[in-house]
């Protein structure tokens, strides 16, 4: 005999029925604990990316300001920017612009020789 053979309950189930249903309640408990532990990993997940989040900022944060010339930020030299901006003046003064030519064409749209 299996499991709850010829048995009859109250509410009109067989046995088979029975255990078909126990059979089912237990799946749907085992999907219900491992929804649970998927939450709860991927809860775990996030604090975790957090956490190593803020490490790798206090970490790049100390390389940085251990690297002369990063870490603290001077004012710029006025000297220096003087000197910039007339070194850029020189150069625009420098510029050779030459003047566009006005080149005709004959009745088929082509170039016509200089003569």
């Amino acid at each position: 005999m299996g499991f709850g053979e010829g048995i009859k309950n109250r509410s009109g189930f067989d046995g088979d029925m029975m255990e078909s249903l126990y059979i089912i309640g237990v799946i749907i408990l085992g999907f219900g604990v491992m929804a649970k532990l998927l939450i709860n990993l991927g809860n775990q997940i996030d604090e975790g990316l957090i956490e190593l989040d803020e490490k790798l900022a206090l970490a790049i944060r100390s390389v940085v300001e251990k690297i002369p010339g990063l870490g603290e930020s001077e004012p710029i030299n006025p000297i220096q920017m003087a000197f910039a901006q007339l070194i850029g003046n020189m150069a625009q003064q420098k510029q050779v612009i030459i003047p566009p030519k006005i080149m005709e064409r004959d009745e088929k749209g082509l170039f016509i020789k200089e003569q």
